[in-house]
C-alpha cells in the first residue's frame, strides 16, 4: 500500500513538471540555479557584471525561443496591459536621458538594465497567464535555492560567531551575493517561495517550507543588517494592519493553521538562538536596530549629508537627471561641502544607499514619476484585490505579493537592491506576479498583443544582442582592471599599463569604485616619470571621470612636475571647486602659487585653515628659507 502511495507521489510530481514548456523550464533553471549562484572570483565585483551577462543570453534565448515557435497560441504569449505602458515609458525615458550623461558608457549600462528590467517583467507576466501553477513551479526550486543560500550563512554565521562573537564578522558573510546587505535582502526575497510551500497540501512541501521559512527569517536577525530588518518590519506591521482591517470589515475571523505553525515556530527559532549563543543576542540586535534611528551616528550622519547633497544635485537636474549610472560620477559637481575632508581620500561616492533618491537623481522627475507610479498602482491594485470578496487563495497569494513588496522597498530607502541582478529579476518576478492575480486569469481583452510583431522581434533582439556584447566586455574589463591593481600593489608598473589598456574599451571606462581605468595607467607612467604620456592619460580620465578627486589632483601634480604651474594651479582649483575642504589640493595649489611666483596668492590661502598644521608649516619654512615672512599677527 505504502509502495502505491510513493508510486503515485512521484507520478503527480513527474506529471507536475514534464507538463512545462521549453521557455518556462528555461526560466526556471534560471531563477533557481543561475541567479542565486553565479559567483566569480574573475572580476572586481563577483556578481554584477556576470550575473547581468547570464541575464542578457537568458533573455536572449527565451525571445528567441519565443518568436521561433510559430504556434499561434505562443505568438500571442506576449500582451502588455496598458498599465504597463508606465514601465516601458520609464525605460524609454532612461534611454533618453542619455544625452545628460557625462560618461556614455555608464548610462548605456544602466538602460539595458532597465530593459531587461522591462523583458524579464513582460516574459513572467505571460508565463503567469499561460500557466497559473508557475508560481508553485518556481516555488519548489526557490525554496531549495533558499534553503541552500540560509543554510550556507547559518553555518558560517554560527561557526565564526558563537564562540567568539564582533558585529564586524558578520561582514565577512555574503554568501553568493558579494555584499552582506545584499545577501539579507536576498534571504527576504527567498521567503515568499518558502511561504508559498506552506499553503500547498503536499506534507513534504509543507515541511520543506516550513524549515526553510524559519532558517530564513533566523539567518536575517542574526546578520543584524538594519536595513532589511526594518524592511521586514514593516512588511509584517502592514501585513497584520490590513488584515485586522479586512477581519473587522467582514466581522469573521479565521486563521489558517499553517499560519499559525509557522508564527509559533519562528518565535521558536528566535529565542533558540538568544537561548544557545552565548552572546546577548537580543541586546545586540536591540542596540543595532536602535541606532537605525540615531541620526547623529557617524553612519547615519554621512548618508544624510549625502542624500541631502544628492537632492541638490537633482535641483540642477530636475527632469531629465544626470543619466543613468551617473551619480557617482557627478555628486561632486554640486561642491561636496558637508562631508569631512578626511573621507575624500578613501570614501568613493558608489551609490547614495535610496533607490529613491538614485533614481530621481539618475532619471530626473519624470522618470522617477514614472516608476514609482508603476510600483504605486500595482500597490493599489493589490490592496483593492485584497479587500474584494474572493477566494481564499487569492487574498493569501495578495497578501504575500504585498509583504515582500512593502519590504523590499523599505530596504531600498537605506540599501541598494536597484543596482544588484539578483534583485531586480526577482522584483520583475513580484512585479509580473501581483499584476497577473490583481488582473484575473483571461481579463487579457484591454491587451496589446506584441510578440511576432516585427518591431518587436527586431528590437528586441537587436537590443538584447547589444547587451550581450556591453556585458561580455564589461566583465572582460573587470578582469584585467582587477589584474591591473594586483601589479599595482606590487608597483610593477609595465604590467599595470599592460592590462589596463586590455581592458580599457568604449563599453567599460570606469570601474566600481568610479575610477577610471585611465587614471591606473597614469599613475603607472607618473611612476615611471613618463608625464607626457601621464597627463595624457590623465585627461582622457578626467573625460570619463571629471569631477574625480584622484584624477583631477593627480593631473596637477604631473604638470607640477612638468613645471606647467598655470595648468596645475587650473587643475587644483577646480578640485577645490568641488572639494573646498581637501587639505592635500589646497597645499599642491599654494606650493603651485609659490612656484609660478604668485606669492601673494599663496600666502592668502595659507591664512585659510584649509591646509593641515604640518603641510602649512611646511610651506612655511620654505618661504622663509627663500625670503618671505608671513605676517603672525
Amino acid at each position: 500500500m505504502r509502495n502505491r502511495l510513493d508510486l503515485r507521489s512521484m507520478n503527480k510530481l513527474i506529471n507536475f513538471y514534464t507538463k512545462l514548456n521549453i521557455c518556462e523550464i528555461i526560466n526556471i533553471s534560471f531563477l533557481c540555479i543561475i541567479i542565486p549562484f553565479l559567483y566569480t572570483s574573475y572580476t572586481l565585483d563577483p556578481v554584477l557584471h556576470p550575473r547581468f551577462l547570464a541575464w542578457s543570453i537568458f533573455l536572449l534565448v527565451s525571445v528567441i525561443i519565443l518568436i521561433s515557435n510559430r504556434s499561434p497560441s505562443l505568438n500571442d504569449a506576449i500582451v502588455i496591459k496598458k498599465y504597463h505602458l508606465l514601465l516601458v515609458a520609464f525605460v524609454v525615458f532612461s534611454f533618453i536621458s542619455i544625452i545628460k550623461a557625462v560618461n556614455i558608457s555608464e548610462a548605456i549600462f544602466d538602460f539595458l538594465k532597465n530593459f531587461c528590467f522591462l523583458l524579464s517583467f513582460l516574459m513572467f507576466f505571460n508565463l503567469f497567464r499561460k500557466n497559473d501553477r508557475f508560481f508553485e513551479h518556481v516555488s519548489v526550486g526557490m525554496t531549495i535555492s533558499g534553503l541552500i543560500t540560509g543554510g550556507i550563512v547559518f553555518f558560517m554565521i554560527m561557526k565564526s560567531l558563537i564562540t567568539d562573537y564582533d558585529l564586524q564578522k558578520t561582514y565577512e558573510i555574503f554568501g553568493f551575493m558579494g555584499h552582506k546587505n545584499q545577501l539579507s535582502l536576498a534571504l527576504f526575497l527567498f521567503i515568499p517561495f518558502s511561504v508559498k510551500l506552506v499553503f500547498t497540501r503536499s506534507i513534504v512541501a509543507k515541511v520543506l517550507g516550513l524549515v526553510t521559512t524559519i532558517l530564513l527569517f533566523a539567518s536575517i536577525i542574526i546578520l543584524h543588517t538594519r536595513s532589511v530588518v526594518i524592511g521586514l518590519t514593516a512588511s509584517l506591521i502592514f501585513v497584520f494592519i490590513i488584515s485586522v482591517v479586512y477581519l473587522f470589515k467582514k466581522k469573521k475571523f479565521s486563521l489558517n493553521p499553517s499560519i499559525l505553525l509557522l508564527v509559533v515556530l519562528i518565535i521558536g527559532i528566535l529565542f533558540s538562538v538568544e537561548w544557545f549563543t552565548p552572546y546577548n543576542f537580543s541586546s545586540t540586535f536591540i542596540d543595532r536596530f536602535k541606532t537605525s534611528f540615531d541620526i547623529h551616528s557617524p553612519n547615519a550622519d554621512i548618508r544624510i549629508k549625502i542624500w541631502g547633497e544628492s537632492l541638490e544635485l537633482f535641483s540642477g537636474n530636475v527632469f531629465l537627471g544626470t543619466g543613468g549610472g551617473n551619480w557617482k560620477l557627478t555628486l561632486p559637481s554640486v561642491g561636496i561641502t558637508s562631508l569631512p575632508s578626511s573621507s575624500f581620500s578613501s570614501t568613493f561616492f558608489q551609490r547614495p544607499h535610496n533607490d529613491p533618491i538614485w533614481i530621481l537623481c539618475e532619471n530626473g522627475l519624470i522618470g522617477f514619476f514614472l516608476f514609482y507610479g508603476f510600483i504605486g498602482f500595482i500597490f493599489y491594485s493589490l490592496l483593492k484585490t485584497f479587500f474584494k470578496p474572493n477566494e481564499l487563495s487569492r487574498r493569501n497569494n495578495v497578501l504575500l505579493m504585498l509583504f515582500v513588496l512593502t519590504g523590499y522597498f523599505v530596504a531600498s530607502l537605506f540599501t541598494f537592491p536597484k543596482e544588484r541582478i539578483f534583485h531586480q529579476v526577482l522584483l520583475s518576478f513580484f512585479l509580473a506576479y501581483s499584476c497577473y492575480i490583481t488582473t484575473g486569469t483571461g481579463k487579457f481583452n484591454g491587451a496589446l498583443k506584441i510578440a511576432g510583431k516585427p518591431v518587436f522581434t527586431v528590437l528586441t533582439l537587436t537590443l538584447l544582442t547589444v547587451s550581450v556584447v556591453f556585458a561580455g566586455y564589461r566583465v572582460q574589463g573587470e578582469h584585467y582592471t582587477k589584474r591591473a591593481l594586483y601589479y599595482r600593489d606590487g608597483k610593477q608598473w609595465q604590467q599595470v599599463i599592460k592590462e589596463i589598456n586590455k581592458g580599457y574599451s568604449p563599453f567599460y571606462t570606469v570601474d566600481q569604485t568610479a575610477i577610471p581605468l585611465k587614471f591606473y595607467s597614469g599613475v603607472a607612467k607618473y611612476s615611471l616619470k613618463d608625464y607626457s604620456a601621464a597627463i595624457n592619460d590623465f585627461i582622457e580620465a578626467k573625460e570619463h571621470s571629471p569631477y574625480n578627486v584622484h584624477v583631477l589632483n593627480n593631473l596637477g601634480s604631473t604638470y607640477f612636475n612638468t613645471k606647467k604651474y598655470s595648468e596645475a594651479i587650473q587643475s587644483y582649483k577646480e578640485l577645490l571647486t568641488y572639494y573646498p575642504s581637501f587639505s592635500e589640493a589646497a597645499a599642491n595649489l599654494a606650493v603651485a602659487y609659490i612656484q609660478n611666483g604668485k606669492l601673494d596668492e599663496a600666502i592668502e590661502l595659507l591664512q585659510h585653515d584649509t591646509i593641515g598644521a604640518d603641510r602649512k608649516n611646511e610651506i612655511i619654512n620654505y618661504l622663509k628659507s627663500i625670503g618671505v615672512a608671513l605676517s603672525t599677527g
